[in-house]
């Protein structure tokens, strides 16, 4: 669409240009059909809603590639996408609002003459309806696990959105759910030294429960978690056991697109022309790149001291230049 008509003015000379001897008759009437196509009105509202679906699905799969994603803000980002998704039912999106804004009741969009029949409204909303609710199926399908077994109870006992207000309710509230996870993690908690006794767990889990509902529940669900783990909730030794908890939930992988950065780095460090390597050198610069700071935040300082410094033998580089001079 940034290209229209350049596109466009392309196919109509391909399909018409009798001077064209490269193009077969098959090509120049293929040309003439994408041409035809890209003059429909409801083609051209077609790939603007595309546009605003894609935009969507870009900030989810933008999401799921940041470092440190927590069940918590992968759910709330499905929920956001899903509803983005739903909204565009009623009310279009940002580029479809553009694009009919433009064109309004007419037929004419960037000094083209559109094709357009009565029937193209009624045909285009029922597609839309279609092909949005297709993709919130997906979408439902594709992340169905974390509406069961252990993920399902990780996110109802650390999304405080999920905690009832009620105090009776809330006495009861996740005792099934904590079974589930301690069940689950059982081996990793059997060998944890801060872990004594599922009993233990449960009794913290009620005084826990009562504490946040009078004292936190305002934070940020991932900021509270990460003040139990360090301990900056509750007395001194109160609650060791909903902090292992708490902490196992903090740490599942919820993608894997670390990994994926990881292997694209070795693969920039250890190429064709460093493929001598060692293994050692290689994760240390694999750890730089990593980890390391920007390169424009980098003080190089430190690095050529330690250089200077350190070694068995001194650091002579003016010989080493007047040698290389002779």
């Amino acid at each position: 669409m940034r290209n229209y008509r350049p596109i466009l003015i392309h196919f109509e000379n391909h399909a018409s240009d009798p001077n064209d001897k490269e193009a077969s008759a098959a090509m120049k009437g293929r040309a003439k059909l994408v041409q035809q196509s890209l003059k429909q009105y409801k083609m051209l509202l077609f790939i603007h809603l595309m546009l605003d679906v894609l935009q969507e699905l870009k900030q989810l799969s933008l999401l799921f590639q940041q470092d440190g994603l927590t069940l918590q803000i992968v759910s709330d980002g499905l929920q956001t996408t899903t509803l983005a998704l739903v909204a565009m039912q009623t009310n279009p999106g940002p580029r479809l609002y553009q694009f009919m804004e433009e064109v309004g009741a007419g037929s004419i969009w960037q000094g083209v003459q559109l094709s357009r029949t009565n029937a193209d409204d009624d045909t285009f909303n029922a597609l839309k309806l279609r092909l949005t609710n297709s993709f919130c199926e997906f979408v439902s399908e594709r992340f169905k696990s974390l509406e069961t077994g252990v993920l399902k109870a990780t996110s109802t006992l650390f999304d405080l959105s999920n905690w009832p207000e009620d105090t009776t309710d809330l006495a009861t509230f996740g005792t099934a759910e904590l079974n589930a996870f301690m069940e689950h993690f059982h081996p990793v908690l059997e060998t944890c030294e801060d872990f004594e006794s599922v009993e233990a767990a449960r009794r913290e889990w009620l005084d826990l429960k009562v504490l946040i509902a009078r004292h936190y529940r305002h934070l940020d669900p991932q900021v509270l978690w990460q003040r139990l783990i360090q301990g900056a909730i509750g007395r001194d030794g109160q609650f060791q056991h909903m902090q292992v908890i708490a902490e196992i939930s903090l740490v599942l992988p919820m993608s894997s697109s670390c990994c994926e950065r990881g292997f694209s780095s070795m693969k920039r460090i250890k190429s064709d022309r460093r493929s001598c390597l060692s293994n050692e050198m290689l994760n240390c610069l694999l750890q730089i790149w990593v980890h390391g700071p920007p390169a424009q935040h980098y003080d190089s300082v430190k690095a050529v001291t330690k250089w200077w410094s350190s070694g068995c033998r001194a650091r002579r580089p003016q010989l080493r230049l007047r040698q290389r001079r002779l």
